[in-house]
């Protein structure tokens, strides 16, 4: 059994970029992205794509169309149930990169199995939590979700350790939620932009489902950057010592 599973979390004793400049931060990441990037893939694809075949197929099995308000709440829903499971195997698996060993994409979605459940009911609270604040005006909403943006990493590394997860997030996030949003902005922007440009087109000029599937497990694939971005800004925030990340 690997340390991980034996202990309940996994040890940051590599050293780490501290969390200064959103800049810095967001060339890194691409940096990381670029060089792990048939790991995330693999890893993400092993989940998404069947599971986004078996969502379209259902839809059609229940004439659920591509359009309207349930389409969209189940393709959300969808999501959530997926990278419950994808983000903390990806964490592991950086994590242990960094650490100079790389784990199988088997080996890292053990991990993410084993901290599915409480990712996916944190998850929830995060969600509950931004809409509610949400509700009350777009700022505090905005501020709600930066404040809980470390919720799925602190799940994927201090597992068993940790119980109060957005309690810890919260802490984390203290005083540096300005870097924060600048380095999720591009994120969020590019996230959008793919989304209406990349799955509204494939839905309106081609109606293929299969091709909606895969075109939604492509950008689930790019959007492991902004995993990479926020495991990056956490490890930064942890860790006090200065020097490269280990490739």
């Amino acid at each position: 059994m690997q340390p991980a599973f034996r202990k309940g979390h996994l040890e940051i004793d590599f050293p780490t970029l501290p969390f200064e400049s959103p800049l810095t931060l967001l060339v890194s990441s691409v940096r990381i992205f670029s060089d792990h990037v048939a790991f995330l893939a693999c890893t993400t694809l092993a989940i998404y794509l069947p599971g986004k075949l078996v969502f379209q197929f259902l839809s059609y099995l229940l004439d659920i169309p591509f359009e309207g308000m349930l389409s969209y709440a189940l393709l959300e829903i969808s999501d959530l149930l997926l990278s419950s499971l994808v983000v903390p195997a990806i964490v592991y698996g950086l994590v242990l990169r960094f650490r100079g060993r790389a784990p199988t994409t088997v080996e890292s979605l053990r991990w993410g199995r084993r901290q599915w459940l409480k990712t996916l009911a944190n998850r929830i609270k995060v969600e509950i939590t931004v809409m509610l604040w949400g509700a009350l005006l777009i700022i505090p909403g905005v501020v709600a979700s930066v404040r809980l943006i470390f919720t799925d990493v602190i799940v994927a590394v201090e597992a068993d350790r940790e119980s109060d997860v957005l309690g810890r997030s919260t802490a984390l996030s203290q005083g540096r939620k300005w870097r924060i949003a600048a380095v999720l902005l591009p994120m969020v922007i590019l996230d959008f932009a793919a989304m209406f440009l990349v799955l509204d087109r494939v839905q309106n000029v081609t109606h293929s489902r299969l091709a909606f599937a895969l075109a939604d497990c492509v950008l689930a694939v790019a959007g492991q950057l902004g995993t990479v971005a926020i495991l990056l800004m956490y490890l930064g925030t942890v860790q006090k010592r200065v020097t490269k990340l280990k490739p």
